[in-house]
């Protein structure tokens, strides 16, 4: 008897670990998808991609170091930016807010 209730403790500790380890990886996931870039980088190169609807998402690629980033761009930035060129970037969600 005594070892079904331990047996059972041990499931249960099991299952409330793993849930807790669990939620733990995911809040941090989404900390990282919501990361805003901060600093001072150089674009170098941009480029265009259309969709299947025929719709030109514009998008950059920016190094800081050994770390690289590809991120959407604005039509007005990317006609602007004339790689490579460093600047200030502010970036959050995937897309840059500001490059100067």
């Amino acid at each position: 008897m005594i070892g079904y209730i331990f047996i059972g403790l041990v499931i249960l500790l099991l299952f409330l670990f793993t849930y807790q380890h669990l939620r733990r990886f995911l809040s941090e996931s989404k900390k990282q998808q919501e990361k805003v870039l901060k600093g001072y980088y150089l674009v170098s190169h941009t480029y265009e991609e259309k969709s299947t609807n025929q719709q030109s998402h514009y998008y950059g690629v920016f190094q800081q170091g050994d770390q690289s980033y590809t991120l959407e761009i604005s039509l007005s930035l990317f006609l602007q930016l004339h790689p490579p060129m460093r600047g200030e970037l502010i970036a959050q969600d995937g897309k840059v807010q500001t490059f100067s």
